[in-house]
Order: C-alpha cells, then sequence, then structure tokens
C-alpha cells in the first residue's frame, strides 16, 4: 500500500487527481489520522479540502472504482448520507476514488470501544431508515453473493478471517468449529441478492453531528461483484457491534430477522463473529478489545441457537 511519503512525491498521481477533477492543481495535505488501511489521504483543490483513497490493485480496480462512485451517488440520489465521490481514476498503477468530506465524529469513541448507549439509541432509527434506501439499489444482474461470503466461514479470506489465527488457541477453534457447524445447518436458503451492502457498518465509519447522524462513509469495492447482496448484513454489523448494549438489541433483533430471516441473520452473525475475533487476536492480543469480542461472539452464536438456528 502506498504511504504517505510515497504519495507526496507521486506527482503523477496529483496530476491525475487534478486531470479527472478537471482542477489546474491539487495539493497533498496529509494521511488522515484513522483507520487500519492508512490508504487514506486529504488534498487541497483551492480552498477545498477532498480525500482520496487508494485501492487494492487488480485488473478490474479502476472499473470497480467507477461502479463504486456509481453506486454510491446514486445512493445519495435517494436521500442517503453517504459522501460525495467526485472521480476515479489511475496513475503509476495506484487506482483511487475522490470524496467530499463529510461533517461529524466517529460513533465509535475508540478502537474496540461500544458507542455510547444513549447516543446508538437515538442515531439507531436514522440508521435503519438509511439501510432501507439500500434496498433493491444493486446494479449487478447476478452479484457474487453469498458465495465468497461462505467462503470466508469455509476456508478464510483475503487478509482476513484467518482460519489459521483462531486454530492456535482451543477457545477459538472450537469457536470456529461452532460458526461453521451453524453456518452449514442455517445457509441453504434463498438470499436476498438485490440490495447495495456497505460491509463494514460498524461505528467506526458511522458521522454523528451532535445528535444526529451525518454520514455513513469508508464505502469501498474490494473485488469485482461486491457491494450487493443482501442489506440485513449491514444490520446484523450493527447489532454486532452494539451488542453489549442492551437498550438496542432487541430492536436490532427485530429488524434484521424480519429482513433476512434467522437461517441469514445466523450466517452472518458467523461471519462477523470469525471476522472480528480473528483480527483482534491477530492485531491486539491480550487486550480489551479482544475480550470483548470474543465474548460478543460466544453470546450472539448463543441466541442464534436459542431462536432456532
Amino acid at each position: 500500500m502506498t504511504s504517505s511519503q510515497d504519495f507526496r512525491g507521486k506527482s503523477r498521481l496529483l496530476d491525475e487527481v487534478a486531470r479527472v477533477l478537471g482542477s489546474r492543481g491539487v495539493e497533498f495535505v496529509g494521511k488522515t489520522p484513522k483507520g487500519e488501511s492508512k490508504s487514506t489521504f486529504t488534498v487541497a483543490v483551492g480552498a477545498e479540502e477532498l480525500m482520496v483513497k487508494l485501492a487494492r490493485s487488480s485488473p478490474s480496480a479502476l472499473e470497480d472504482q467507477r461502479r463504486l462512485v456509481r453506486v454510491v451517488n446514486n445512493l445519495r440520489s435517494r436521500g442517503y448520507p453517504a459522501p460525495e465521490y467526485l472521480a476515479a481514476g489511475e496513475a503509476d498503477r495506484t487506482v483511487f476514488t475522490v470524496q467530499r468530506v463529510l461533517p461529524g465524529e466517529m460513533l465509535e469513541p475508540g478502537p474496540g470501544l461500544a458507542p455510547e448507549q444513549d447516543l446508538f439509541a437515538e442515531l439507531l432509527p436514522e440508521l435503519l431508515a438509511a439501510i432501507e434506501l439500500q434496498a433493491g439499489a444493486g446494479d449487478l444482474a447476478e452479484p457474487p453473493w453469498p458465495k465468497w461470503l461462505l467462503s470466508t466461514i469455509e476456508t478464510g479470506g483475503d487478509g482476513y478471517c484467518l482460519h489459521e489465527t483462531m486454530r492456535q488457541a482451543e477457545g477459538t477453534a472450537l469457536l470456529l468449529r461452532r460458526l461453521q457447524e451453524l453456518t452449514r445447518r442455517n445457509y441453504d436458503v434463498p438470499p436476498r441478492r438485490s440490495d447495495i451492502v456497505h460491509f463494514d457498518m460498524s461505528p467506526a465509519n458511522i458521522l454523528h453531528d451532535g445528535r444526529r447522524l451525518s454520514g455513513i462513509v469508508d464505502w469501498n469495492i474490494p473485488f469485482s461483484g461486491s457491494c450487493q447482496g443482501d442489506r440485513g448484513f449491514d444490520v446484523a454489523t450493527l447489532l454486532f457491534y452494539s451488542y453489549d448494549l442492551p437498550a438496542t438489541r432487541a430492536a436490532l433483533w427485530d429488524h434484521l430477522t424480519r429482513t433476512s430471516g434467522i437461517a441469514w441473520t445466523t450466517v452472518y452473525m458467523c461471519h462477523l463473529s470469525l471476522r472480528q475475533v480473528e483480527w483482534v487476536r491477530r492485531h491486539y492480543p491480550g487486550t480489551a478489545a479482544e475480550v470483548r469480542f470474543t465474548g460478543i461472539a460466544r453470546a450472539v452464536l448463543d441466541d442464534c441457537e436459542a431462536r432456532g438456528a
């Protein structure tokens, strides 16, 4: 991935950002301070600061990011609180998107921490209303959903959901086997496939301005065909990351099962359990975040089984 210092020196990349924006010049400002990928930067175009996000390199990366621009801006036309994507481009085999910056603070108060309960409860109706705007907004006739999602549970993902991490300790090895068994019992039901899916609707990607929702950010199309499937997955993500907040748990369970049914709710919770527990074990072992997310994973799988999964 390109570092901030590399980015500062890539005049061709800055020139291409300027070209796709129809601007005379773009000035590098700095690396954005938050985020796991370290792949976003701010640039100045006149008096306005914009965000540039670099994409993973692949033969289809440029077209995938152009699709992202279309998909997100279509959601914005429905009233969705997403940032305005201005363009996608490529220079020196580096693919990027350019977007306007939304106001607001992250809903996540710190890495691995639950959102503040009263604030989350206040924002939840707006969040669920936004997710409903994703319904039927997909642009693909045959998206690969949910095959690639199931693959993360069966064999692992590309840089995440690594099964070898889970197998390094008895407790997480048992958790892996349990969520695999639950998935195998529940995926043989036709899923929703026509919705837009953010896929990382965590508190870290939700902005609020005062007591109102101001944005849902960090949209990605990491490979061709992603970003479309069942919007219920985004509800499941909200539920998983707020599972230790009792004030909102029942409302999220209700909305999720009405949208996706208990079978796919269970599959989504299995994926999220694997994804987050594996990530914190690999990157933040022995921390409070590892304890929190491992506890949430066990609790959600217990509750899926108690609901008949």
